[in-house]
């Protein structure tokens, strides 16, 4: 299902917040987490994995941010 600015997001304010739509955060990562998560991966020596879900790639940026 298409996610668009209608699509109420859960509570957690990140990247790559969830939608309501989609709890288990099973969608591909979104452009913004995508970016994002290259730059860290780039900056800590770290292989970038395009295939990530949007749970896996959020979970990712946090532990690359600390």
């Amino acid at each position: 299902m298409p996610v668009d600015e209608t699509t109420p997001i859960a509570a957690k304010a990140s990247i790559g917040a969830i939608p309501v739509s989609d709890p288990q955060g099973s969608e591909p990562m979104t452009i913004k987490q995508s970016a994002l998560l290259r730059a860290l991966c780039n900056k800590r020596g770290e292989k970038y994995d395009d295939g990530l879900t949007r749970a896996e790639a959020q979970e990712l940026i946090d532990t690359l941010r600390d």
